[in-house]
Protein backbone atom coordinates (compact mmCIF):
# COMPACT_ATOMS: atom_id res chain seq x y z
CA UNK A 1 0.00 0.00 0.00
CA UNK A 2 2.98 2.26 0.83
CA UNK A 3 4.55 1.15 -2.28
CA UNK A 4 1.68 2.13 -4.55
CA UNK A 5 1.00 5.55 -2.64
CA UNK A 6 4.78 6.15 -3.07
CA UNK A 7 4.34 5.32 -6.72
CA UNK A 8 1.27 7.51 -6.97
CA UNK A 9 3.17 10.09 -5.25
CA UNK A 10 5.86 10.00 -7.63
CA UNK A 11 4.06 9.97 -11.16
CA UNK A 12 2.21 12.88 -9.84
CA UNK A 13 5.55 14.62 -9.11
CA UNK A 14 6.50 14.21 -12.66
CA UNK A 15 3.84 15.21 -14.51
CA UNK A 16 3.54 18.32 -12.05
CA UNK A 17 7.50 18.79 -13.38
CA UNK A 18 6.94 18.04 -17.30
CA UNK A 19 4.11 20.07 -17.12
CA UNK A 20 5.97 23.31 -15.56
CA UNK A 21 8.44 22.28 -17.97
CA UNK A 22 6.36 22.49 -21.15
CA UNK A 23 4.91 25.67 -19.42
CA UNK A 24 7.84 27.15 -19.52
CA UNK A 25 8.76 26.32 -23.23
CA UNK A 26 5.96 27.77 -24.12
CA UNK A 27 6.61 31.11 -22.00
CA UNK A 28 9.76 30.94 -23.61
CA UNK A 29 8.56 30.51 -27.00
CA UNK A 30 5.65 33.17 -26.87
CA UNK A 31 8.02 35.47 -25.56
CA UNK A 32 10.50 34.91 -28.31
CA UNK A 33 7.90 35.61 -30.68
CA UNK A 34 6.53 38.55 -29.32
CA UNK A 35 10.28 39.78 -29.34
CA UNK A 36 9.54 39.10 -33.18
CA UNK A 37 6.56 41.54 -33.16
CA UNK A 38 5.77 44.53 -31.89
CA UNK A 39 3.99 44.48 -28.32
CA UNK A 40 1.07 46.77 -27.91
CA UNK A 41 1.74 47.34 -24.36
CA UNK A 42 5.31 48.78 -25.34
CA UNK A 43 3.84 50.82 -28.11
CA UNK A 44 1.57 52.45 -25.25
CA UNK A 45 4.17 53.21 -22.96
CA UNK A 46 6.00 55.23 -25.35
CA UNK A 47 2.95 57.95 -25.73
CA UNK A 48 2.32 57.76 -22.37
CA UNK A 49 6.01 58.53 -21.47
CA UNK A 50 5.70 61.33 -24.05
CA UNK A 51 2.56 62.88 -22.43
CA UNK A 52 4.03 62.66 -19.22
CA UNK A 53 7.46 64.25 -20.05
CA UNK A 54 4.81 66.69 -22.15
CA UNK A 55 3.21 67.40 -18.94
CA UNK A 56 6.17 68.10 -16.76
CA UNK A 57 7.36 70.12 -19.37
CA UNK A 58 4.71 72.65 -19.43
CA UNK A 59 5.25 73.27 -15.60
CA UNK A 60 8.02 75.39 -16.33
CA UNK A 61 7.31 78.55 -14.42
CA UNK A 62 8.40 81.03 -17.02
CA UNK A 63 6.54 79.97 -19.84
CA UNK A 64 5.22 82.49 -21.99
CA UNK A 65 1.39 82.48 -22.91
CA UNK A 66 2.38 81.19 -27.19
CA UNK A 67 3.92 78.70 -25.14
CA UNK A 68 1.50 77.28 -23.14
CA UNK A 69 -0.84 77.97 -26.49
CA UNK A 70 2.09 75.06 -28.11
CA UNK A 71 1.74 72.73 -24.85
CA UNK A 72 -2.31 72.81 -25.10
CA UNK A 73 -2.13 71.97 -29.10
CA UNK A 74 0.54 69.05 -28.43
CA UNK A 75 -0.99 67.86 -25.88
CA UNK A 76 -4.48 67.77 -27.65
CA UNK A 77 -2.30 66.19 -31.22
CA UNK A 78 -1.34 63.63 -28.78
CA UNK A 79 -4.88 62.69 -27.11
CA UNK A 80 -6.37 62.36 -30.09
CA UNK A 81 -3.98 60.19 -31.58
CA UNK A 82 -3.41 58.10 -28.35
CA UNK A 83 -7.56 57.98 -28.59
CA UNK A 84 -7.10 56.58 -32.05
CA UNK A 85 -4.90 53.70 -30.45
CA UNK A 86 -6.77 52.60 -27.95
CA UNK A 87 -9.23 51.59 -30.20
CA UNK A 88 -6.81 49.86 -32.18
CA UNK A 89 -6.63 52.08 -34.97
CA UNK A 90 -2.80 53.15 -36.40
CA UNK A 91 -3.72 56.60 -38.46
CA UNK A 92 -0.66 57.72 -39.49
CA UNK A 93 -1.65 61.57 -39.78
CA UNK A 94 -2.50 61.76 -36.28
CA UNK A 95 1.03 60.63 -34.91
CA UNK A 96 2.19 63.22 -37.86
CA UNK A 97 0.61 65.92 -36.19
CA UNK A 98 1.58 64.75 -32.76
CA UNK A 99 5.16 64.44 -33.46
CA UNK A 100 4.81 68.01 -35.49
CA UNK A 101 3.47 69.86 -32.70
CA UNK A 102 5.66 68.09 -30.07
CA UNK A 103 8.52 69.45 -32.60
CA UNK A 104 7.14 72.85 -32.24
CA UNK A 105 7.55 72.65 -28.77
CA UNK A 106 10.68 71.46 -28.51
CA UNK A 107 12.13 74.41 -31.21
CA UNK A 108 9.93 77.26 -29.78
CA UNK A 109 9.29 76.78 -26.39
CA UNK A 110 11.65 78.13 -23.28
CA UNK A 111 12.24 74.80 -21.56
CA UNK A 112 14.18 73.15 -19.22
CA UNK A 113 17.26 71.63 -20.91
CA UNK A 114 16.09 67.90 -19.16
CA UNK A 115 12.92 68.31 -20.56
CA UNK A 116 13.86 69.58 -23.72
CA UNK A 117 16.04 66.33 -23.99
CA UNK A 118 13.49 64.14 -23.16
CA UNK A 119 10.95 65.40 -25.25
CA UNK A 120 13.33 65.51 -28.18
CA UNK A 121 14.12 61.43 -27.16
CA UNK A 122 9.88 60.94 -27.02
CA UNK A 123 9.94 62.86 -30.69
CA UNK A 124 13.21 60.79 -31.87
CA UNK A 125 11.37 57.13 -30.57
CA UNK A 126 7.84 58.72 -32.19
CA UNK A 127 9.42 58.63 -35.43
CA UNK A 128 11.08 55.07 -35.56
CA UNK A 129 8.04 54.03 -34.62
CA UNK A 130 6.20 55.65 -37.42
CA UNK A 131 8.69 54.45 -39.70
CA UNK A 132 8.54 50.53 -37.91
CA UNK A 133 4.71 50.60 -38.82
CA UNK A 134 4.78 52.60 -42.36
CA UNK A 135 7.63 50.15 -43.36
CA UNK A 136 8.97 47.52 -40.87
CA UNK A 137 12.20 49.29 -40.22
CA UNK A 138 13.89 48.26 -37.36
CA UNK A 139 14.93 51.17 -35.13
CA UNK A 140 15.52 51.53 -31.31
CA UNK A 141 13.75 48.30 -30.14
CA UNK A 142 10.64 48.08 -33.10
CA UNK A 143 11.04 45.38 -35.76
CA UNK A 144 8.42 43.54 -37.27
Amino acid sequence: MIRSFKNALFLSLLAIGLTDAGFTTVGLASAQYRDRDYDGRRDRALFDRARADLDRASRYAYASRADRKRFDEARRELFDFESRFDQGRYEKRELNEAIDRLQRVVSHNSLDPRDRGALENDIREMRDYRSFRDHGDYRNGYRR
